[in-house]
């Protein structure tokens, strides 16, 4: 695993809480951060299963035998994420108007889940506005909150 990409990022280790039934189906979550500061980094990716975190948010760390763990939020970004489960062709549809918002959309390795970054000078209530009318005409999809820091109302 390369922990380290040639423009300073770092890959810091969120471990994740499993519930009852075993999600998230991974015990960590791997996300890319930049350095901010010589104790601090810069979230630099959509989180599919950390909650509580959100793409520009910025951290401290430590460090552990060579690998990068998550120790607190040091400045949150105002950004929200929400995580859509998605089993309809229509995924690319979705994707192309939540781009056209200006939300920043990530697809994981399984083609029917996808992580949104709302940024904060994105309405969220617009953005659920959408997702919920997509789930009148779609009975598969669903989505959840990762973070929320925008008022919803």
């Amino acid at each position: 695993m390369n922990k380290m990409k040639k423009d300073k990022h770092i890959k810091v280790l969120f471990h994740l809480e499993q519930d009852e039934d075993g999600y998230p189906p991974f015990s960590i979550e791997g996300l890319w951060c930049k350095k901010a500061s010589n104790d601090t980094y810069i979230v630099d990716n959509v989180p599919f299963y950390t909650y509580g975190i959100s793409l520009g948010d910025e951290i401290c760390v430590t460090e552990e035998d060579g690998e990068y763990h998550f120790q607190s939020i040091v400045n949150p970004s105002g950004n929200s994420t929400l995580r859509v489960h998605f089993n309809d062709k229509r995924m690319q549809m979705v994707r192309d108007k939540l781009l056209d918002m200006g939300c920043k959309v990530e697809i994981s390795n399984l083609s029917s889940f996808v992580s949104i970054n709302v940024p904060q000078e994105v309405s969220l209530k617009v953005v659920e506005d959408v997702l919920t009318n997509m789930q009148k005409e779609c009975d598969s999809l669903a989505y959840e909150h990762g973070v929320v820091r925008q008022n919803i109302s």
